[in-house]
C-alpha cells in the first residue's frame, strides 16, 4: 500500500508523530511519504490508494466544527468532490491541551465530504504549548510508539 502522509505544523510536533505514523507503515512493508501542505498538490492523490492527515489542534477544545489548522483545513475543503474515493483515510492529531479529539473528528467529516469511505481515526498526542507561544515539550517516546502502532496497523 502507499499512503501520502499529509501534515501542517508550525512548531514540528505533528512532523515528529507523522514520522512515527511513517516508520509504523515502512515497517509492515508497505510505503509512506510525508508532504507539508506547503508541497502538496491534489494531482498527487492519485498516486497514493491512502491519505493520512496529521493536524495540530487549532481551538478544538472550543468549537465543535473547528480544530484543523487553518492551512490544513483550506487545502482540504478545496479539494474536488469525490477525489478521496476508494482510498482509505485516517487522521491524527497533536494538541498543547485539549480537543486533539475534536480535531481527529473533524479530519474525518472534511474527508468523507470528498469521498472517503473508510476513515481510521488515529492517536492525540500532548505536546508543545498553548497558543504555540513558545515550542514545549516534544511528543513523548511512549506517544511516538502508539503513532508507530497506529501506522503498522493502517495498512494491515
Amino acid at each position: 500500500m502507499k499512503v501520502l502522509i499529509l501534515y501542517y505544523t508550525k512548531t514540528g510536533h505533528t512532523l515528529e508523530a507523522g514520522n512515527a505514523v511513517a516508520e509504523g507503515i515502512k515497517n509492515k512493508g508497505s510505503e509512506a511519504n510525508l508532504i507539508d501542505v506547503k508541497g502538496f498538490s491534489p494531482d498527487k492523490l492519485s498516486d497514493y490508494d491512502a491519505l493520512i492527515v496529521g493536524s495540530p489542534c487549532w481551538t478544538g477544545s472550543m468549537r465543535k466544527k473547528e480544530g484543523l489548522a487553518f492551512p490544513l483545513k483550506k487545502i482540504l475543503v478545496a479539494l474536488p468532490s469525490g477525489i478521496l474515493k476508494g482510498k482509505k483515510c485516517g487522521g491524527f492529531s497533536v494538541n498543547a491541551g485539549a480537543g486533539g479529539d475534536v480535531t481527529i473528528a473533524n479530519i474525518g467529516v472534511t474527508l468523507k465530504e470528498k469521498g472517503c469511505e473508510t476513515y481510521i481515526p488515529g492517536h492525540v498526542a500532548r505536546a508543545g504549548s498553548p497558543l504555540s507561544l513558545w515550542k514545549g515539550a516534544s511528543v513523548s517516546a511512549a506517544d511516538l510508539e502508539i503513532y508507530k502502532k497506529y501506522g503498522s496497523d493502517f495498512v494491515k
